[in-house]
């Protein structure tokens, strides 16, 4: 097929990816709310969900031998999620409230930012990766102490058809999940060939964004309907559940890769980003447009330099 073919296949699958992905999270998110689960159950749980692309990308990117991409789409939608999403999201619904504690944050912050460091030899193996979730699960044990309890409300009264309706859908949505990564893995595979792009920065610039399709697609809906329905628990819960999906796909394999400038910058971007955010929700208990703005530009700006270093 052409290159045009190919880019153009690409650009459907991601979409097709994304709507699979926001169909099997609103399913899975009926049933949460039909369960009545708190609110930091809620927000873990639509993290864990909304990062099956990244998941089913890593695992058939690994069967292809291409473990780097999904290392770079990873560690990228790190850069997505703060930059991006959460920028737009502020900077459309103008102001987002936060709790202004950095009890749980900074702890969360720190796991989202481990694989940079586990990385910096060009290498994350068995160890790196038992690593990687074993930090994933102390931090839940950590949130889940901070926050007393996962869930448990009383239950109401039930329709069982309509959670069996909503639980067989979201199988589906998963399983076209699935499917559709494996095409984007097949496809991309033959576009680097053809471009002579690294798979790390491949997945850094190009899967870091399709991957996040679900995040991104509640932005674009809060934005719509004029209410900030963006969760920060929701938010951050993606980002370090990236972590978990790094460490199992280390687990499963090692992931190999060469440090050069793509790296360097990302780590640089990584840190400015974390570090903004941990400002802006420090003070005054919100975050408002300016400051969605300013995280919106350090995206741009990030995608830049990227688009410079290609040769």
């Amino acid at each position: 097929m052409s290159i045009l073919t190919n880019s153009l296949l690409l650009l459907i699958l991601f979409a097709v990816l994304g709507v699979a992905a926001d169909f099997a999270v609103r399913n899975i998110k009926y049933i949460a709310s039909v369960l009545k689960m708190r609110l930091f159950a809620f927000g873990i749980l639509l993290g864990l969900i909304t990062t099956l692309p990244e998941l089913s990308v890593g695992i058939n990117a690994t069967i292809d031998k291409a473990a780097s991409l999904s290392a770079g789409n990873l560690l990228g939608g790190v850069i997505v999620l703060f930059g991006l999403v959460l920028g737009t999201s502020l900077f459309l619904n103008r102001q987002i409230d936060t709790d202004d504690n950095l009890k749980t944050l900074i702890p969360e912050m720190a796991v989202i930012f481990s694989p940079v460091l586990f990385g910096l030899d060009g290498h994350f193996g068995l160890l790196d990766g038992l690593m990687m979730i074993g930090l994933y699960l102390a931090l839940l044990y950590y949130l889940y102490r901070a926050n007393h309890a996962f869930g448990g409300s009383h239950f109401g009264l039930i329709d069982k058809n309509k959670i069996a309706r909503a639980a067989l859908l979201s199988i589906f949505g998963i399983i076209f999940i699935l499917l559709a990564s494996h095409w984007i893995v097949e496809i991309s595979l033959n576009l680097l060939r053809y471009f002579g792009i690294s798979k790390l920065l491949m997945g850094i610039l190009v899967f870091s964004i399709g991957t996040n399709l679900p995040e991104i697609t509640i932005t674009v809906t809060s934005w719509r309907k004029k209410i900030s329905e963006l969760s920060l628990s929701h938010l951050l819960s993606s980002a370090f559940t990236n972590t978990l999906v790094l460490g199992v796909l280390a687990s499963i394999q090692p992931i190999s890769f060469t440090l050069g400038p793509a790296y360097w910058i990302l780590m640089f971007f990584i840190i400015l980003l974390l570090m903004s955010f941990l400002s802006f929700y420090h003070s005054g208990k919100k975050m408002d447009r300016r400051e969605g703005l300013i995280l919106l530009l350090i995206y741009v700006v990030f995608l830049a330099v990227n688009l410079l270093i290609i040769k």
